[in-house]
């Protein structure tokens, strides 16, 4: 199998020029937490994890097809280029996946690239190119995309060869990652974080002081005695029995967590987080206040108009705009959504039924039953009738028959 690079190469038509190697990682920023905030170490607050796979994975399941749209709707285009972003993209991983990277990258750094590799004039797999290896130039007046590769080489694309998806921007250009405008929160939840596990590792007893009888003025004696106290009754040890010799003495400094305000700062940093990436508190299991406002049901779909649809038009619009030409486009099934609700698509498929908008063969060909004798025909009720049908409302009778009494 033909490598990236190779791939690449010999199929792009951009200058490829030798240039030393330029990949760069993540450094982060600091915070006044004192914690360095970047896209690797977020996620280990799991408010961010949460958010950001609750995210991904939502999008990453959703239908996603080429179609054709036309005076009699639209139709699915069964191409190879709908068989590359519905089903394998690549070599290395299936459309699942692929878009689950994409928007991790998406909402970590703030950016996500995809290369459609081409060959003979078409589109053979969509790649998912790290954000370290993309630069982006606008000094000549063009906008200019660098790919850096292995070996030195450099990729200057147009903006038409390569998909540039972007989680907020202002220039519209260059996307901008929401870790760096909530460094700050995150970083108080890493350090908090870091601040119990420390509290645990201490054996969960706070600090407290051990007086001796006498006088002992060698400084490194002092200490000794209390890190010899500290191994041996804290951490594994803790709980034990504790033997101190004749007139020492140990008195405990207590703090309580609840007075460090501890749980309402990780509360207020759960709720933060959340609303940085526009998640109802419920979706992450953040349950109080969840219903102060509104019901469960109307934060999720809350969740589906304000923080799905938004990524999921960018994602359509940016691969229709790059990939397809006429009245060809892409689009995200959202109705997807509602097959984990049954009573939701039972109410959704009954109410197209009544209007006489699907057929029951249609309702039986979606949930994978054969159809029926008389199945195809479209329900009309009598009050939704056209205004000029003069038999609206009447009564079927034989001739000028009155109805019986």
């Amino acid at each position: 199998m033909a490598t990236l690079l190779q791939r690449v190469t010999r199929s792009i038509s951009g200058i490829i020029s030798p240039k030393p190697w330029l990949y760069q990682l993540i450094g982060g920023t600091s915070t006044n937490a004192g914690e360095n905030v970047n896209s690797n170490n977020a996620p280990t607050v799991s408010t961010v994890y949460a958010c950001v796979s609750l995210i991904s994975d939502t999008i990453a399941s959703l239908p996603f097809h080429l179609y054709a749209e036309s005076e009699d709707g639209k139709t699915r285009v069964s191409t190879e280029l709908d068989r590359l972003v519905s089903r394998k993209p690549s070599e290395a991983y299936n459309s699942y996946y692929w878009r689950q990277a994409i928007i991790n990258s998406l909402l970590l750094r703030g950016n996500a690239y995809v290369l459609p590799v081409r060959s003979r004039g078409r589109i053979t797999a969509l790649e998912l190119i790290d954000t370290d290896l993309v630069t982006i130039d606008t000094t000549s007046g063009a906008l200019i995309y660098s790919l850096y590769l292995p070996g030195g080489v450099t990729m200057r694309l147009q903006p038409s060869q390569i998909i540039h998806l972007k989680a907020w921007t202002i220039d519209g250009i260059n996307g901008l990652s929401p870790i760096i405008y909530a460094k700050e929160t995150i970083g108080t939840a890493m350090a908090a974080n870091k601040h119990l596990g420390g509290f645990y590792g201490n054996g969960a007893m706070p600090k407290g002081i051990l007086q001796l009888d006498g006088s002992i003025r060698d400084v490194d004696r002092l200490r000794e005695l209390g890190n010899q106290f500290d191994r041996r009754y804290s951490g594994a040890n803790s709980g034990k029995t504790a033997v101190l010799t004749a007139g020492a003495e140990y008195k405990p400094v207590s703090i309580s967590m609840q007075e460090a305000q501890y749980i309402e700062s990780m509360r207020f940093s759960v709720e933060e987080i959340c609303r940085i990436f526009k998640v109802p508190p419920h979706k992450v299991g953040h349950l109080q206040g969840s219903s102060f406002n509104s019901s469960i049901e109307a934060q999720n779909a809350q969740f589906v108009s304000d923080c799905i649809r938004p990524l999921c038009e960018a994602i359509e619009m940016e691969f229709t705009n790059k990939l397809v030409t006429g009245n060809l486009e892409f689009e995200l099934d959202l109705k997807s959504l509602m097959r984990g609700d049954m009573l939701a698509q039972v109410q959704r498929n009954v109410s197209y039924w009544n209007i006489g908008a699907i057929s029951a063969n249609e309702i039986r060909k979606s949930e994978g039953l054969p159809p029926i004798e008389d199945g195809d025909e479209y329900n009309k009720p009598l009050h939704m009738s056209p205004t000029n049908d003069i038999n609206n409302g009447t009564i079927n009778r034989e001739g000028n028959q009155e109805p019986a009494a």
